[in-house]
């Protein structure tokens, strides 16, 4: 594609709200040379096939077949729709970031011992092929929940990702992580695949729709949004209006799942930290309220639904997909909802706003020489898993001191500093942050949570040149570890 022409780019802006920069170097330009490739058939024979494949590149791609592509997009509905399905590469994995997952199942139990007889409302958007709102109901069957008690509703721009979710089977990239027994649960085994239980298929309506275009006229309000890793590729003006729109459709006290790196844009539109540990939920603010205010206290989780930890040590997860805080069984509800309400609640990861104040301790890096070497018996990995488990419970000060000694042994395992990283974010100290995500970075360049989370602090910091940099290292890591996962599952589709 011509660097002079903006047309395209224009076009998937205004049909989409994607920025074709977020997308990755010329990405749109091999997205119009292969759907021209494959569709301008009818002047094939005057142009030289080797010349045909290499308008794969997007730069060979010639005027007459660049202009004539440009008619073809701009009057068939479909192609319109085929371009977009070739840009929008679905990227997930079952309970991905399932801390959001564990919130919900606790929150929406808790909110229908408040009310019961309600239907919970859950929306996914976008859904990509499934694997999200496909979690979200697991997770709430597992909380105890019966079929009518919730509804999911999930949409995407792409006919083939609804598609994809329609039909319910999965590869082995869709399963990620050590805590599976959910697919022996729900999923059956095919000679194409794993194939979702109807119980959990039949919770989840999909349609193919435009975020902007169905959110404005949806009637329905939603307990629970989750819209999770697609606001980065937004321009400003389309995030602003995105998160807009969603707030319009939150029930009162209602909750928004985003990813790791949109934490900034929700609090740019002053939307309040729901302050639950790496789960990136957030409200509106309650009237007379700021999105700087701290609710006076956390919402009581009973202690039925706490989430099952994973023992295994953190250390030993790779850095993209790393293994969860939370399994993704949830306790069933075994305990009276009204005892459980009266229990004290638990510890909690206080997540400041990042435009908040400094908290009153010193910002200074972690020293790790100075903190007292693990006791005897002990390992660093094992010192590194329990400074996990203490960030989740909200015992901070000792996490950080645990973190800190693992890494006298563990210097050079990234992990270890993005550790440090969260629990210095969590504090509000975000130049410590900055400081623990960079070393995390520059010992694995392509550690994708520790680019993201170094995004959003660098976005809210007002360095937005500097955040989409980062994100398109992540980005470029998500891909790379998506295509070894599609190799390693034999190409098959997830």
């Amino acid at each position: 594609m011509r660097p002079a022409d903006p047309r395209f780019a224009a076009w998937l802006l205004d049909e989409t709200g994607i920025d074709a920069e977020s997308l990755g170097a010329n990405a749109l330009a091999r997205a119009v040379g292969a759907r021209a490739a494959a569709t301008l058939e009818v002047q094939a024979d005057l142009h030289p096939a080797a010349t045909r494949k290499d308008w794969m590149s997007g730069a060979a791609l010639p005027e007459w077949a660049y202009e004539a592509y440009w008619q073809r997009l701009t009057s068939t509905p479909a192609e319109r729709q085929a371009l977009i399905d070739a840009l929008v590469v679905p990227e997930t994995w079952f309970f991905r970031e399932r801390e959001a997952f564990a919130a919900l199942a606790r929150l929406g139990a808790k909110r229908l011992a408040v009310q019961p007889g309600d239907v919970l409302r859950v929306l996914s958007a976008p859904c990509s092929s499934g694997e999200e709102p496909y979690s979200a109901a697991m997770a709430l069957l597992d909380a105890g929940l019966a079929p009518g008690q919730f509804a999911i509703d999930a949409i995407d721009i792409s006919a083939q990702s609804i598609a994809a979710a329609a039909r319910g089977v999965y590869g082995r990239n869709a399963f990620r992580g050590d805590g599976l027994a959910f697919r022996e649960r729900y999923f059956e085994a095919t000679p194409d695949g794993w194939r979702i239980a109807a119980a959990v298929r039949r919770a989840v309506t999909f349609e193919r729709a435009n975020l902007f275009d169905w959110l404005a006229p949806h009637p329905v309000r939603y307990d629970f949004i989750f819209c999770r890793n697609v606001l980065i590729y937004f321009d400003r003006a389309s995030q602003d209006r995105a998160i807009d729109l969603l707030r319009a459709r939150l029930t009162a006290g209602g909750m928004i799942f985003v990813g790791p790196a949109e934490t900034g844009l929700m609090m740019r539109r002053e939307m309040v930290s729901a302050y639950i540990p790496l789960a990136f939920g957030f409200r509106a603010p309650e009237p007379g309220a700021t999105a700087d205010h701290h609710p006076a206290s956390p919402v009581a989780v009973p202690p039925a639904l706490t989430p099952l930890p994973v023992i295994a040590a953190a250390a030993a997860a790779p850095a993209f997909g790393s293994a969860p805080v939370f399994a993704p069984m949830f306790a069933p509800l075994d305990a009276p909802l009204a005892a459980a309400a009266r229990a004290p609640a638990p510890p909690r990861l206080s997540l400041r706003p990042l435009h908040g104040a400094p908290a009153p301790r010193t910002a200074a890096v972690v020293n790790a020489h100075a903190v007292p070497r693990q006791s005897a018996g002990s390992t660093p990995e094992a010192a590194l898993a329990d400074a996990r488990r203490l960030a989740d419970a909200g015992a901070l000060d000792e996490a950080e001191r645990l973190a800190a000694q693992a890494a006298q042994a563990l210097a050079q395992n990234p992990d270890t500093w993005y550790l440090l990283g969260l629990i210095a974010d969590a504090q509000g100290r975000a130049a410590v942050a900055l400081a623990h995500y960079r070393k995390a970075i520059y010992l694995e360049p392509s550690h994708y949570e520790a680019l993201t989370h170094l995004a959003a602090l660098l976005e809210v910091q007002g360095d937005a040149e500097g955040a989409r940099r980062l994100m398109r290292r992540a980005q470029r890591a998500a891909q790379e570890v998506g295509s070894r996962g599609a190799a390693d599952a034999g190409g098959s589709h997830a």
